[in-house]
């Protein structure tokens, strides 16, 4: 069972992505992007941090037999690699300037990746107990932002 939920954690990471990396220019516009720009950007820096995300844990992981558990050391070195890439991520998407009428589903995503976040880097072990992400996963699905969901 462990193992299962230590599977799901690294999907969701390698997968969720909540980033946007090389957008600079995104928020030096003074009006709103629309839905599908904004959609686009988005999804187009959860991937590219999502590949971040793959080597972080394959170097996490690398001594981890496909039947065992991490172990808190290794797992918590996992989650010191991923950290700056997701805050990163945070950070980009709330740089982006979202359409009006995206606004608060927006914020309510960029808070909750954000306390999400914060929860596993204060306690990694959350990565053995179920994915410690499952809101933000839930948030992103419903903004229809496909590689970050």
């Amino acid at each position: 069972m462990q193992r299962r939920v230590f599977a799901i954690v690294t999907a969701f990471v390698l997968a969720s992505g909540v980033a946007l990396f090389g957008v600079a220019g995104a928020s030096i516009a003074s009006k709103p992007m629309s839905e599908q720009q904004w959609r686009k950007t988005a999804d187009s820096i959860c991937a590219q941090s999502n590949t971040l995300l793959d080597e972080a844990s394959n170097t996490a992981f690398a001594d981890v037999p496909s039947d065992q558990q991490p172990s808190i050391e290794q797992m918590s070195a996992y989650v010191s690699a991923i950290k700056p890439i997701l805050q990163q991520q945070i950070d980009s998407i709330d740089a982006l300037k979202e359409p009006t009428k995206l606004r608060a589903k927006v914020k309510k995503l960029l808070k909750t990746a954000q306390r999400e976040l914060d929860a596993f880097v204060a306690d990694p072990n959350r990565g053995f107990e179920g994915n410690p992400f499952s809101s933000t996963i839930l948030l992103a699905g419903k903004l229809k932002l496909k590689d970050c969901a």
